[in-house]
């Protein structure tokens, strides 16, 4: 990440957002100032990350699917912006090896668990975010976006209070992982 262009991009999309996709963020204060956090929300289209970056204080390191690194500029600029790539269709551990560090530095990784964006209708999460978390011991932070972003319309964005995963440990495997995913999505949801 560089973080020089990343607060230049950062006001470029707020502008933008202002003018073309008035954007209403209610909870922002509910992704923690400092440490390690996992802000984690349902996907609708292309401009999720960019809004997430816009509604946060804190710099987002996103996961983007491995086909958007492919693109010369587009992987130029999305590195300097501090998302890495993940391959959507295996499991991906120089992926979730990326995410982890990120954590340990204390940094706050973006996640759409879904694995793709919400075509028509609901999407189910993968289990890959429970696993970070409950490897990285991070706070997960749910995000919902109201609907695909549409131009001068005003759009809603919604972060609400960090996900209680006590009841699980990464000790537990897969039953662990499942019940975990569950929870995150149910505090996702609940933002509707």
């Amino acid at each position: 990440m560089r973080r020089g262009f990343y607060a230049f991009a950062k006001g470029v999309m707020r502008i933008l957002f202002t003018i073309l996709w008035p954007l209403r963020v209610t909870g922002a204060e509910n992704l923690p100032e400092s440490g390690a956090a996992i802000l984690c929300g349902n996907h609708k289209s292309l401009l999720d990350p960019l809004a997430a970056g816009v509604a946060v204080r804190r710099p987002l390191r996103f996961m983007g699917k491995k086909e958007l690194f492919g693109v010369p500029v587009v992987r130029t600029l999305i590195r300097w912006l501090g998302a890495f790539p993940v391959d959507r269709g295996n499991a991906d551990m120089a992926a979730v090896r990326t995410s982890l560090a990120i954590l340990k530095e204390g940094g706050v990784l973006g996640i759409f668990p879904q694995g793709g964006r919400e075509m028509k209708g609901h999407t189910a999460m993968e289990t890959g975010v429970a696993l970070i978390a409950l490897k990285s011991g991070a706070t997960v932070v749910p995000m919902r976006i109201s609907e695909r972003f549409r131009p001068f319309h005003r759009n809603a964005l919604t972060i609400g209070k960090p996900v209680d995963l006590s009841a699980f440990s990464i000790r537990g495997g897969s039953e662990a992982l499942s019940g975990a995913t569950g929870q995150i999505e149910k505090a996702i949801n609940l933002l509707r």
